[in-house]
Formats: structure tokens, sequence, C-alpha cells
């Protein structure tokens, strides 16, 4: 799927491919200069959903830079950003993977561990894998 396809088919985005319309919001965009989004802040939703590198930065920022584990007594900062819906090799490139928060179904999604956590999930998730396989 090309990235036009992706973020048409993005169920958080309300662009239909209508040509002349900002990608993430639907506006009409409002100079000819513009080719993509209507603003610096419907480009930057569109990246904190999708970018990964992008992602990474806003899901600290939004955990506070702690593990989302109530019980956790980790140091702030020490947290790592975690696929809720494992990736299993499938890269971190472009896509709705990196949403945020999971969709309706509870797929995808991010979420902030502390490094221990984030062993601990994956082993569990790969133990998963394993059993299904089995």
């Amino acid at each position: 799927m090309n990235l036009t396809e992706q973020r048409i088919a993005c169920p958080l985005s309300l662009w239909s491919g209508k040509v002349g319309c900002c990608q993430w919001c639907g506006n009409t965009l409002p100079s000819a200069r513009r080719k993509t989004w209507c603003s610096d802040t419907c480009r930057r939703v569109w990246e904190r959903n999708h970018v990964w590198r992008k992602a990474v930065v806003y899901a600290r920022r939004r955990a506070k830079y702690r593990c989302s584990r109530p019980t956790c007594s980790a140091e702030k900062f020490d947290v790592e950003i975690n696929h809720i819906t494992p990736r299993v090799g499938q890269g971190y490139g472009v896509g709705c993977h990196n949403h945020q928060n999971p969709d309706a179904q509870g797929e995808g999604g991010l979420e902030a561990l502390c490094h221990k956590h984030h062993v601990e999930v994956t082993n569990l998730q790969r133990a998963a894998r394993k059993a299904r396989q089995a």
C-alpha cells in the first residue's frame, strides 16, 4: 500500500483522497503553496501517529517519561516505547501501526514501559506466539 492509500485508509484521518484538501483533516488547502497539509498542526498530528521516530518522542512526552505500569518504581526518563500489538519483525516504518492509542478493536497503540517491563511484555508475547504455533 502506498502512502496516499495509507492516508485514505487511516481510521484517524478525515481525508477522502480529494486533491486540494488536507491529507489529515480534509479541509481545503489554504494556498497553492500547501500541497499536503492545511497547517503545521495537521502535519504534526499525522506524524506523531504514523512516523515511528516522531511517535516515540510524543509517546514518551505523553507518559511524562515514566513507565505506564502503576506500581513501577523505575526512574523518570528510563522509558522505552512498546507497540501494544507486536510488530514481530515487520519494522517500524510509516504506518497506522504507530498510532498513539489502540483502535476500537483494541489493536495497535503505543505504551511507555521501563526496560524491565518492556522485556517482560516482549517475552510474554513471544511465548504466546510459540504456544499458538505449537
